[in-house]
């Protein structure tokens, strides 16, 4: 008598068992090739546990059979696949806590097979199966971890129609499955991951792509603004051109209306009141078309500095003369506090002349009569290499906003409705700029509202230039006795009005005088008698403009000592440029006052043969 399983069995018995023994094994071998070949083209979890129970519960004879995976945080079981329930008991399992009281969340817990060969003791360990499936339902049951290098990531169940003795080949096949499932669930993660690794990568690599199409649209926004705003400046600085032509045209007349009252003999105090007004106005409207022009140009970064050695005393003195009777007229006192000893500097005198005059004409209209304006230079220590320049008033003040901003463009101190006190807001600006040329600074500082106001203008110190004024003073001689020589001059201008009273002006200082109205009436009226200075406008009507003129007459051997002057409206750095190019000496720009012009015509005008 033989036993299996601890049941007595004859020969033939034991024979058939192990028939059917190995049948079983090789079925199940069969079984285990055919879930390694699912498994291998399996792409889903789904897909997974469908082979695994769809392959083992056959195997096995099993009527239920499931297959869950724990969460990331794992703290619960989802199931992947569940057959041989109701649909009911399939939705309400659908994920349960690993703590649940059920064979495949204590086999993920645990990490340990579950088997439970008997109804009685499945009933007495899970009481919820007895429910489920009823008592007179439902045997064995059998749960497996699914586990990957000591890591529990699921386990897979198995429910038996009756109770069951599970021998070795049960267990060897179920911990197969399980292995095999534990390896196809890790490869499908890697997969997922690696696919949401790669898709998010395709998702950044889009977003930079359009990122970088979103930039690249912007910068071509960005030079198409950047283009636009060239333009417009363009556009702007032609517009100030032009409007400074068009406003120096009439004053030029005007100033030279005003210099031949002065040279006409003693006016009645009626005449000489109206010249005095007349004569302030132009100024006041030439410094505003300078102004406007000389901020463009500084924020273009268009002027150009004629640095030699200046000696700052004297042309502080010399600008404060300038401007000592318009401050006399308003009763303002004016102080001049200057070093008795030269104070040298490399600086472009024109320039930093206007800079001066800028602040002495701010100090004027921001003093009330009877106020007072003191000029000074203080000359650091030689070891600092600076001197200063203040130009300090007792008027209206500035609050520390206006302090704040005060050198910017357009930048008003009277913001009142009358403006009695405003101009342009160029002036301060255009200081800045010519001090920032010079490699130099300047602040403003204030006490507050009717307080005054001081500005101050620190500049580098330069070389001493020897015998720099000895060299002035002969110049000066020369130009004084030069001055005194009568030139033939003509005079090309379309502008009636100024070509006459230019012509009235220079005619009572002793020169010979011609006009022509037209480039073509002019070229003809030089070549018939060479004149010794031709003063040509720029804009002249017809077909040859003053650039014309001066190329014509410059290729024809009896001009080439005439001193070609421009004399116009347009006053722009490219317009002197121009004017050079064409054969120009000099450019002066409208309105001109008549000591410039003598200065011109002393320094560079031919005297003529028989002086």
């Amino acid at each position: 008598m033989q036993f299996f399983d601890g049941q007595p069995t004859s020969a033939g018995s034991v024979s058939e068992s192990a028939a059917h023994r190995h049948e079983r094994v090789v079925e199940r071998l069969l079984r285990l090739q055919r879930i390694t070949a699912a498994l291998a083209g399996s792409r889903t979890l789904t897909e997974i546990a469908s082979t695994i129970i769809d392959q083992g519960m056959p195997a096995l004879d099993a009527e239920v059979g499931v297959v869950a995976i724990l969460s990331a945080d794992g703290a619960s079981l989802r199931n992947l696949g569940f057959k041989g329930v109701p649909v009911d008991t399939e939705e309400a399992w659908a994920e349960v806590p690993v703590d649940s009281p059920v064979p495949v969340a204590e086999a993920a817990r645990t990490g340990a097979p579950i088997i439970v060969p008997t109804r009685e003791e499945r009933n007495a360990r899970y009481p919820v199966l007895a429910r489920v499936h009823g008592v007179e339902h439902g045997g064995a049951v059998a749960a497996f971890p699914l586990v990957l290098e000591s890591r529990t990531v699921g386990s897979l169940g198995f429910c038996f129609p009756a109770s069951r003795a599970f021998d070795d080949d049960d267990y060897a096949f179920i911990l197969s499955i399980a292995q095999q499932c534990a390896l196809a669930v890790e490869r499908v993660r890697w997969h997922e991951v690696a696919e949401q690794e790669i898709a998010h990568r395709r998702a950044s690599e889009e977003a930079l792509r359009a990122r970088e199409r979103e930039l690249t649209a912007l910068v071509a926004e960005l030079r198409q603004t950047q283009e636009a705003l060239r333009e417009a400046d363009r556009r702007k600085d032609d517009f100030l051109a032009m409007l400074a032509h068009e406003l120096r045209n009439p004053l030029a007349p005007l100033l030279n209306a005003v210099e031949l009252i002065k040279a006409a003999g003693p006016p009645t105090p009626i005449v000489e009141r109206a010249r005095t007004i007349m004569d302030r106005q132009i100024g006041h409207m030439s410094r505003m078309v300078d102004d406007l022009l000389d901020i463009s140009r500084i924020s273009r970064g268009k002027i150009t500095l004629s640095i030699e050695r200046v000696d700052l005393v004297e042309l502080a003195r010399a600008t404060a003369l300038d401007y000592r009777s318009l401050l006399d007229a308003r009763g303002v006192r004016f102080e001049l506090a200057l070093p008795s000893a030269p104070v040298w500097l490399h600086a472009d005198p024109t320039r930093l002349a206007q800079a001066i005059g800028n602040l002495l004409q701010n100090a004027n209209k921001f003093t009330d009569d009877g106020g007072s304006v003191r000029l000074s230079i203080a000359p650091h220590h030689p070891a600092c290499g600076v001197v200063s320049v203040e130009v300090a008033d007792t008027g209206i003040g500035m609050e520390s906003a206006v302090l704040e901003r005060i050198f910017e463009p357009f930048a008003q101190a009277d913001q009142s409705l009358a403006r009695s006190r405003g101009g342009l807001g160029l002036g301060l600006a255009l200081v800045k700029g010519v001090v920032e040329l010079h490699g130099g600074s300047v602040r403003a500082a204030s006490a507050g509202l009717g307080r005054g106001a001081a500005i101050t203008i620190t500049l580098p110190l330069g070389a001493a230039a020897s015998r720099a004024a000895d060299a002035r003073r002969a110049a000066d001689a020369r130009r004084a006795a030069a001055s005194a020589s009568s030139r033939r001059i003509l005079i090309i201008e379309d502008n009636v009005d100024a070509a006459d009273s230019l012509r009235m002006l220079l005619e009572r200082r002793g020169h010979t005088v011609a006009v022509a109205h037209s480039g073509d009436d002019g070229v003809a009226a030089a070549r018939m008698a060479p004149p010794d200075v031709i003063l040509c406008d720029i804009g002249l009507p017809g077909a040859m403009n003053g650039y014309g003129v001066a190329r014509l007459l410059r290729a024809e051997s009896a001009m080439r000592k005439t001193l070609l002057v421009a004399l116009t409206g347009y006053g722009q750095d490219d317009d002197r440029k121009l004017a050079r190019a064409a054969g120009f000496d000099a450019h002066l720009t409208k309105p001109v006052a008549q000591a410039m012009l003598e200065r011109l015509l002393a320094e560079l005008a031919p005297l003529p043969e028989t002086a």
